[in-house]
């Protein structure tokens, strides 16, 4: 019982030591609460998780402030994604690293107008500008993840007629699955961002507290999954 507890807390550990790992915990926490703030009967209570998770995304979002450089240095990496299976997931890749990086200025301007930091500047039109490239990044990201799935696809059949080694096989059905996994992750996502946008566009403005909060847990649940999903890959 105490070696299992030690291996847990140990891999708890190791999740919260990296950047990645805490912010999906905190979006985590984040939304968990919002959906037991969404749907406690008690409203005291609700108001409490409510303003908690508001309080965890006040965090995550503090924290982004300082993830230019780390998006920069991954962009310039990437380049014109030359290590890509093909042109159409390079063209999706490189589209969507212009939109991450324009992102962060973005979002720094809308945070730093919300805490009345800058005047003359309309929070609400910058967090809008902000959602689209949300929105953008998040549907280029699916596309990219599905032409990846149907990549591995092709492979898994070419492999299961052409190569007689079992163990590539299943290194290519795991890569699969997890892309297909990331697949579900950002479709949840997708359709959360597109709820920030202003009224009017598709189903924009119209998700409850606890519908926002059901699909964000089960999106961070995914994610966190996923880290520990990718040591196998």
């Amino acid at each position: 019982m105490s070696s299992y507890f030690l291996r847990l807390l140990d891999e708890i550990c190791k999740l919260l030591e990296t950047y990645k790992g805490r912010d999906k915990v905190l979006r985590t926490l984040c939304y968990t609460t919002k959906l037991i703030g969404g749907l406690h009967g008690n409203k005291a209570l609700a108001d409490k998780f409510l303003l908690f998770s508001k309080h965890m995304s006040g965090t995550r979002a503090t924290l982004r402030l300082l993830d230019d450089l780390p998006m920069l240095k991954y962009n310039l990496e990437y380049g014109f994604g030359k290590e890509e299976p093909d042109k159409l997931m390079a063209a999706l890749g490189v589209t969507t690293n212009v939109i991450d990086q324009v992102y962060y200025p973005v979002e720094k301007i809308a945070w730093l107008a919300e805490h009345k930091l800058i005047t003359g500047v309309d929070n609400n039109k910058w967090d809008t500008i902000s959602s689209i490239f949300w929105v953008s990044s998040i549907y280029l990201t699916l596309m990219r993840s599905l032409r990846f799935v149907s990549i591995l696809q092709k492979h898994r059949y070419c492999g299961a007629v052409k190569n007689d080694e079992s163990v590539s096989l299943e290194k290519l059905l795991l890569r699969r699955n997890y892309e297909v996994v990331t697949c579900v992750r950002l479709c949840l996502d997708f359709v959360h961002a597109v709820n920030t946008l202003p009224k009017g566009f598709l189903w924009s403005s119209k998700l409850n507290t606890w519908q926002v909060g059901l699909i964000a847990t089960t999106s961070s649940v995914l994610g966190i999954y996923q880290i520990y999903a990718k040591r196998d890959l």
